[in-house]
């Protein structure tokens, strides 16, 4: 008679298959992209919209999202459409999210409509991951700047400055010039920092009053580079917005108005306002577009060659491939030219200590010899 062979289980302790998600309790971006591409699959598999959204819901690493989706499911189970569901928690889910959504389920083309915006809040968050890794290396080199200096000047310095004290004379200029500093962030230092940490809080506070947004909003589109990655980065969000929402079979009007959520910018938001005032009154996109000098020339010509086509979605798909690109450039050499001013900022501060520090032991030297 043959024994049963012993079944010796797999993957034990740190071997352990992962099988299993790791959860966390806030909302990251890769988790809705996540959702919108689980949901995308699964619909167009021909699992119906209910089930594809609680098969969703267990599938998400966060917390947070999951008791969101399946309050969207029980909603859905209830008779609310899709949009009207996701509508509801609209401080996650953007509005031209479920404008795009409104239009598939409406139109039939909801497998298409969520398969398209998957793609696109995909390529939002590559665009804004190259953004800010581009931005990250110059902000470190100005820490490290910044401490290098601050213990110079706080460590190293006050030791020659007991040197000099001792033996009298009197000292150059620039050195007199450096120990007064140093003397300063030895006895302030800390309430310097405390000021600079209420100043940026105070600063963050204004920036959310009316007065204060219209003017750092004003800064972000005027200043040298950072306007210029700001404008095409705008423009790069007309593009890929207006031409999804186009296919999605909304009118160019209510496009425009989905496009007013998009924008975090006042002066934009203003701008889309008086395009969708100038459409109401039977003028044209591209026109309307120019009159608010907002808008880049190239993005206006664009338009107003595929109004006149019947192929705007497809000629605006070409305007956010040409600002993605640029978007990407102009943010890469910003961030080289942040690095060349940090290091030779710090190069120059470098020198000016070591000037200090040296020029009285020359003038001792000599006096000595």
């Amino acid at each position: 008679m043959k024994t049963a062979a012993a079944v010796t289980p797999t993957g034990q302790g740190l071997w352990k298959p992962r099988v299993t998600n790791k959860m966390h309790p806030n909302i990251q971006n890769e988790d809705i992209l996540a959702f919108f591409q689980q949901l995308s699959t699964l619909f167009r598999a021909g699992t119906p919209i209910h089930d594809a959204i609680v098969m969703s819901a267990e599938q998400t690493q966060s917390e947070k999202l999951r008791q969101l989706i399946l309050d969207i499911a029980r909603q859905v189970a209830a008779g609310n459409e899709l949009n009207v569901a996701m509508s509801n928690h609209g401080h996650l889910f953007k509005t031209e999210w479920t404008e795009i959504i409104r239009s598939g389920e409406r139109s039939g083309q909801l497998e298409t409509m969520l398969e398209r915006l998957a793609l696109q809040i995909d390529s939002a968050q590559q665009l804004r991951a190259k953004l800010v890794s581009a931005m990250i290396y110059p902000a470190l080199v100005l820490v490290v700047a910044v401490a290098a200096l601050a213990v110079m000047l706080v460590k190293v310095v006050p030791t020659f400055a007991d040197m000099f004290n001792s033996m009298g004379g009197e000292l150059p200029q620039i050195t007199q010039v450096v120990l007064q500093v140093s003397e300063f962030l030895q006895e302030h230092g800390l309430l310097l920092f405390g000021g600079i940490i209420a100043g940026v809080m105070a600063f963050r506070r204004y920036i959310r009053t009316p007065g204060g947004a219209r003017k750092w909003d004003n800064f972000l589109v005027a200043a040298p580079m950072l306007g210029e990655v700001t404008v095409q980065s705008y423009m790069q969000k007309y593009a890929i917005n207006i031409a999804l929402l186009l296919r999605a079979g909304l009118p160019i009007l209510d496009a425009m108005r989905a496009l007013h959520g998009i924008y975090d910018n006042s002066l934009y938001k203003s701008a889309v306002q008086r395009v969708c005032h100038g459409i109401e009154r039977g003028g044209g996109l591209a026109d309307n577009m120019d009159d608010t000098g907002m808008f880049t020339s190239f993005v206006v010509s664009m338009t107003r060659t595929g109004e006149a086509s019947g192929q705007l979605p497809e000629v605006l798909d070409e305007v956010e491939l040409f600002y993605r690109r640029k978007v990407e450039t102009v943010a890469e050499r910003l961030s080289k030219s942040l690095e060349t001013i940090v290091i030779l900022g710090m190069g120059i501060c470098v020198a000016v200590i070591l000037c200090s520090v040296y020029l009285p032991m020359f003038s001792m030297a000599s006096g000595v010899g």
